[in-house]
């Protein structure tokens, strides 16, 4: 049965915070079902018609998705804040003034979460490195699999912590921003995992690129605050 979705988050049925990765290991798994050159054995013409129908449909979400800019401007437009929807009529703190909202999603969310990213991938260098001596060392290797966790858990903890709460209405931009700069930083912790599987040193190069372009945009999010 053809999925029912109001936005291309639900389509792929995943969270509007998803990472890249995330949203490419779900159109993946959708392709395998409704993609024309399946076949659809045993079904109607009806449904082959619809499953053709939703695949569009699901190249056109996937190509949105997936391209930065294109997301940015779609999350604008749908109003998309963490939940799917718009925050109008949403939470009971609407008896707040933006302003109070704004500084306090800012001191308790946005801040805490932007620093402990930019504190954990800061530390990229200095590990590379300790790494370098010996890249088929035990312990060394060891060590850099404990960093590694480390980014995973602060990124992942950074997501769930922007998407705890309502998004102030002037830090929609910035939010978005800082969750471009996730994606971009979790497309290189899947790198320096598969270094830590293969030992290929291109992955750590590729990890490093990406790590300074989350580290750009959290900069970007960061100034987004300002305006």
């Amino acid at each position: 049965m053809v999925k029912k979705a109001t936005n291309y988050y639900q389509m792929l049925g995943v969270e509007p915070e998803v990472t890249t990765s995330e949203i490419k290991k779900a159109y993946r798994k959708l392709a395998k079902t409704y993609h024309p050159d399946i076949g659809h054995h045993g079904q109607s013409v009806s449904q082959q018609t619809q499953a053709n129908e939703f695949m569009v449909l699901l190249n056109q979400a996937y190509a949105t998705l997936i391209d930065t800019r294109r997301r940015a401007e779609y999350d604008s437009r749908i109003g998309a804040n963490g939940h799917g929807r718009s925050m109008r009529g949403k939470h009971p703190t609407a008896t707040l003034n933006e302003g109070e909202l704004r500084e306090k999603y800012l001191r308790q969310i946005f801040n805490p979460a932007r620093s402990a990213i930019m504190r954990v991938l800061a530390k990229y260098k200095q590990q590379l490195t300790e790494l370098s001596q010996d890249i088929y060392d035990d312990e060394l290797v060891r060590n850099f699999e404990i960093y590694v966790e480390e980014i995973e858990n602060t990124l992942r903890k950074s997501a769930n912590d922007l998407s705890s709460r309502v998004v102030p209405h002037s830090m929609t931009a910035a939010v978005q921003m800082m969750r471009y700069a996730i994606a971009q930083a979790v497309d290189g912790l899947e790198e320096t995992q598969r270094f830590c599987q293969n030992y290929d040193y291109t992955h750590l190069h590729m990890a490093g690129n990406l790590f300074r372009e989350a580290t750009d945009l959290s900069r970007k999010a960061q100034q987004l605050t300002k305006r």
